[in-house]
């Protein structure tokens, strides 16, 4: 559950005043949820999908709570980890909002920031380690998890695939950070900016709302990072 003392929760109120040379960027009762996984995990819990069940020992498979790796070590974040062995891997993410109007229909954004050390511009199996491995966020009123599909777990929503977006999740961008593939490997923060989620939420009887944070990989091997903030806007319709 989402608390007061992890989540910062603001009613967006629109005021349109008479003179003004602007217009409201925000409609009238959005509500702002914001992250920011320095001060705890917040409820978030690990999920890996798109691999042979019977093979998750050679994936590699790691998630926790972790401080940052130097330069950064004295903050903390979501890590997650995994070798893709397959053409694809899906790690991601999930948290609940709760206290949301049951039977409200809302557009969303979302918006995440994480902390990866993979550089741009270098050559990998199967596509590149950092232009190859998207970031995703969605929002659905079903809890997202990793379900049985043959000899394969596949996401039980639509997060799409690889560097498409599905129905409840947006491609925000790439994992590479601001430094070539020739130079030494740092870790950097790496932010996105808040994109559109193309189909909008209808808020469950029970007034809780699931944010997804994904990573949808097609470089064969190892890729980590960390989620260390993310924010989503619900706007009524």
């Amino acid at each position: 559950m989402v608390s007061a003392l992890f989540a910062t929760v603001s009613l967006l109120t629109a005021l349109f005043l008479g003179g003004c040379s602007g217009s409201p960027t925000e409609p009238t009762d959005a509500l702002a949820f914001t992250f920011d996984f320095h001060r705890g995990p917040q409820g978030f819990t690990a999920g890996f999908a798109d691999y042979p069940a019977a093979d998750e020992e050679i994936y590699e498979l790691t998630s926790g709570y972790r401080s940052l790796p130097p330069p950064l070590e004295s903050q903390s974040g979501l890590f997650i980890s995994g070798i893709n062995r397959s053409d694809d891997l899906f790690m991601f993410f999930k948290g609940p909002i709760d206290d949301l109007p049951p039977g409200a229909n809302y557009s969303v954004t979302a918006s995440v920031e994480i902390v990866t050390e993979t550089p741009a511009g270098c050559v990998g199996v199967g596509g590149a380690p950092g232009e190859s491995v998207w970031i995703k966020a969605g929002a659905t009123a079903m809890e997202p998890l990793a379900v049985p599909s043959g000899s394969y777990l596949r996401m039980n929503i639509d997060i799409g695939n690889q560097s498409r977006g599905g129905e409840q999740a947006v491609v925000l961008g790439d994992v590479a950070n601001s430094r070539r593939c020739e130079q030494s490997r740092q870790w950097e923060r790496k932010s996105f900016e808040a994109r559109p989620l193309p189909t909008p939420i209808s808020i469950a009887p029970d007034g809780r709302a699931w944010l997804l944070l994904g990573v949808d990989s097609g470089f064969e091997d190892r890729t980590a990072i960390y989620f260390t903030r993310a924010s989503v806007t619900f706007t009524p319709m």
